[in-house]
């Protein structure tokens, strides 16, 4: 193989292999958190918000228990997961009951959660993750009671605590660069092929 032949495939795979990398570069993840549930969320419990920070009391679906809110401005797109952090504060459940939750982003169903007598009080700390929602930077949790406990058998109340949604980075960016740096590449090659340093 000539020399120019040697040369020429070389910068040919360099190109190509600079375009991959660039484009790999990419895959990282953004992500926002923000306080949840918090005072600008919407409440449907017995009390509601019964300190600074907690709210309560959670025990009845056909009440419609409930903490809403809706976080603008996020910044992503659209997101596929979503961590919960937060404190179970209070506990007054009976032996062996229950209180179960619907998680929903944007009105979609991304999972459930449940807390019974038996976990006391303390953390809870959960992730979900789901086919891409796209929000446009604007999302809405929705923790929704699903069972009714039975009048005296007790209810729970939770802390302020946190939400983070995730996403993938859009990768378009970096691939349009390592474009250019291929086309930059080729042109270089043309180059020497007019100069005879190439055939």
């Amino acid at each position: 193989m000539k020399l120019s032949k040697i040369l020429q495939t070389s910068l040919v795979s360099s190109a190509v292999a600079v375009s991959l990398y660039v484009g790999e570069q990419s895959a990282s993840a953004a992500s926002f958190s923000a306080e949840y549930p918090s005072s600008n969320s919407t409440v449907i419990a017995s009390l509601g918000e019964i300190t600074p920070g907690e709210f309560g009391y959670f025990w009845s679906v056909q009440r419609g228990d409930s903490i809403t809110e809706t976080f603008s401005g996020t910044g992503l797109n659209s997101v596929d997961s979503l961590d919960l952090n937060f404190n179970i504060s209070q506990n007054f459940l009976a032996l062996d009951t229950s209180v179960l939750w619907d998680v929903l982003v944007n009105g979609i169903d991304i999972g459930d959660w449940s807390w019974s007598d038996a976990d006391g009080i303390g953390n809870f700390s959960q992730s979900y993750i789901f086919p891409e929602i796209i929000g446009g930077g604007n999302y809405t949790i929705s923790m929704n009671v699903l069972n009714e406990v039975p009048r005296g058998f007790g209810s729970i109340a939770i802390q302020t605590g946190t939400a983070t949604f995730s996403t993938k980075a859009v990768p378009e960016p970096n691939y349009m660069l390592g474009l250019v740096l291929t086309l930059g590449m080729f042109g270089v090659t043309s180059s020497l092929k007019r100069k005879g340093y190439l055939n």
